[in-house]
């Protein structure tokens, strides 16, 4: 079992800590894995052909490519993010999607 949002976790020395993606960023940048609704919405089917190019691309590309590596990692950063789902819907079938931002039930946050 391998967490792909560890393999590419990156050093942001701009905040000074690690930045992590979205498997949608992932998918996009390194990749240019296209979604075809262009609604970054999930599909077990879709989200698992992501892992697996995600995955290979990591230990056949990247891994033994230093500069590879660095230039996936830059791209990364440079990359605009596409807004989640919760943020674009405070709530989604009447059910608030604890957005720390847009939160609709007034729930506590921990952490």
């Amino acid at each position: 079992m391998q967490d792909l949002q560890g393999l590419y976790r990156i050093w942001n020395e701009k905040f000074r800590s690690f930045s992590v993606f979205a498997q949608s960023h992932l998918a996009r940048v390194p990749l240019g894995w296209q979604d075809p609704q262009g609604l970054n919405e999930h599909d077990a089917a879709e989200d698992a052909r992501k892992s697996m190019a995600l995955f290979n691309h990591h230990r056949f590309a990247l891994k033994p490519n230093e500069a590879a590596m660095r230039a996936a990692h830059e791209a990364l950063l440079a990359a605009p993010v596409a807004p989640s789902f919760s943020k674009r819907n405070a709530t989604f079938e009447g059910v608030c999607m604890g957005n720390r931002r847009t939160c609709t039930c007034n729930a506590p946050f921990f952490g």
